[in-house]
């Protein structure tokens, strides 16, 4: 492991890919951290607060994680079923093949829901989305593998239904507070909180300790697919649920991490990506048994149990533009190649 590489390869993409980062590694109990660039860069050039361990970034999808968890307590907790319709949770979703979908589909993005949906150019409420979403008409057969965010839009409802309470609370009841993870909705050190972007086509202002994804805004930063913000130790604390069975117990995190769903160059568990067979962005070192999750701001948690090594890598990646793909990708693979390399 090398993180004087990791720390070289954050140094040359800063301010040119993002303006901050923050990457923690865990390794055999030893945590490790670099913290580099600034919160939220004045266009003058005047002074701006440094990046540290305790800022907080928009996590985006992996507000997933947070919602797969809660979905396997309740599993854990002989509340719900994986192989439950989905219906029985968002009634508003059904009819046809829809009847057939399962939380399982949901989680493994074989729902056959379309990839995306500008919810947030019609609805006014969490509520509306949430119906806009459950009338969208399926794209392809139940059972075909392609990454939604339709489906964790629904379960912010759903998952409301079966606890009986907010969504959020149960989040943080259910999920953030047992792995003491401090990550929540609607921040309110906004001090605290990397810019994520400058919006200049819906927001017209800077997004900073504000949701970046449209759909979570419109449903008022609350939502299954995204809008937690957070530290990179409390994506750390998500990794243990996954990794050692927190919250869920080892059997459902043993589920979690098969592979269940296949696609083009993409394998998927409950709620995880698996290591993907061409060109895994997690580089050479990582093995088969390596899982994690993306999120759209810049955000990713990798853990690979043969390595014995989680890695949380957080950016503002979209500060500059969301056009970078391919070098964030670039960027992704060598940071991770950088602390998992033999010694």
């Amino acid at each position: 492991m090398s993180l004087a590489t990791a720390r070289a390869v954050i140094d040359e993409h800063l301010g040119k890919l993002f303006t901050a980062c923050v990457l923690a590694t865990e390794r055999g109990g030893t945590r490790e951290l670099i913290a580099a660039g600034t919160l939220c860069p004045d266009p003058n050039g005047g002074p701006d607060a440094e990046c540290t361990a305790r800022s907080l970034f928009d996590l985006a999808s992996l507000t997933k994680l947070a919602t797969t968890t809660l979905v396997l307590s309740f599993v854990r907790d002989r509340v719900l079923e994986l192989d439950q319709p989905l219906r029985e949770l968002v009634p508003d979703f059904r009819g046809g093949a829809k009847d057939t979908v399962t939380l399982a589909q949901v989680l493994t993005h074989t729902a056959g829901l379309n990839w995306w949906k500008p919810l947030w150019k019609e609805a006014t409420s969490s509520e509306e989305a949430i119906w806009l979403a459950a009338q969208e008409p399926l794209a392809r057969e139940p059972g075909t593998f392609v990454y939604s965010d339709l489906g964790y839009v629904m379960l912010t409802q759903g998952l409301a239904n079966v606890g009986d309470a907010p969504f959020h609370d149960l989040v943080r009841e259910r999920v953030l507070e047992p792995i003491e993870a401090e990550c929540d909705f609607l921040p309110k050190e906004t001090l605290r909180c990397v810019a994520t972007e400058e919006d200049t086509a819906w927001r017209h202002k800077r997004l900073r300790g504000e949701v970046h994804d449209e759909n979570a805004h419109a449903m008022g930063g609350i939502a299954g697919h995204a809008g937690l913000f957070g530290t990179a130790a409390d994506v750390l604390a998500l990794a243990r649920v996954f990794r050692d069975g927190a919250v869920i117990g080892n059997e459902l995190a043993q589920e979690a991490r098969k592979e269940h769903a296949r696609g083009e160059n993409a394998r998927r568990g409950l709620g995880l990506a698996l290591r993907a067979p061409v060109g895994p962005m997690v580089g050479r070192w990582f093995g088969e048994s390596a899982f994690g999750h993306l999120g759209f701001t810049g955000t990713s948690l990798w853990i690979d149990p043969a390595l014995g090594l989680t890695v949380a890598l957080l950016t503002n990646r979209v500060y500059f533009g969301r056009d970078n793909d391919p070098d964030m990708y670039r960027f992704r693979i060598a940071v991770h190649e950088a602390v998992s390399e033999p010694s």
